[in-house]
């Protein structure tokens, strides 16, 4: 009888394990306001992207080798321009878009705007920029 117990008690929680996944979050809304990206840089939107943070631009020229443009995650992989340019156009615009720098050096870099987390890599003739979120977004 107590082995009963058991695989009862087993097949159970096996059930409750093998539940239906919880369906994704849906994506946010996309947002009306339209901003500027600053002299010499281009708006994600512009270069195709629906999701990421408003405003949000990189260097006028990239040439985008491969992308990803989820709700909670946006990246440009790149072969132009350099690693270098695309750190020096941040640098200088990244306040201006709504980012701080967390971190700066060897080719790579670090960012938040406290909703999207940001994240510049080089090494050769390849960068990438990756945006990402875990958030919801609220009201």
């Amino acid at each position: 009888m107590h082995r009963i117990g058991i695989a009862l008690v087993a097949a159970l929680a096996l059930a409750g394990c093998s539940a239906a996944p919880a369906s994704p979050p849906e994506p946010p809304a996309p947002s009306v306001t339209v901003t500027a990206a600053p002299d010499g840089g281009v708006l994600l939107s512009d270069l195709g992207y629906q999701n990421g943070p408003q405003g949000f631009s990189v260097p006028n020229g990239t040439e985008i080798t491969d992308r990803i443009d989820s709700y909670n995650n946006v990246t440009l992989i790149f072969t132009a321009p350099s690693g270098e340019d695309v750190a020096q156009y941040l640098r200088a615009n990244l306040t201006t878009m709504g980012f701080e720098i967390t971190a700066d050096d060897n080719g790579s870099m670090l960012f938040t705007n406290g909703h999207w987390q940001g994240a510049l890599t080089s090494t050769g003739g390849l960068a990438a920029v990756s945006l990402r979120t875990d958030r919801e977004v609220t009201g």
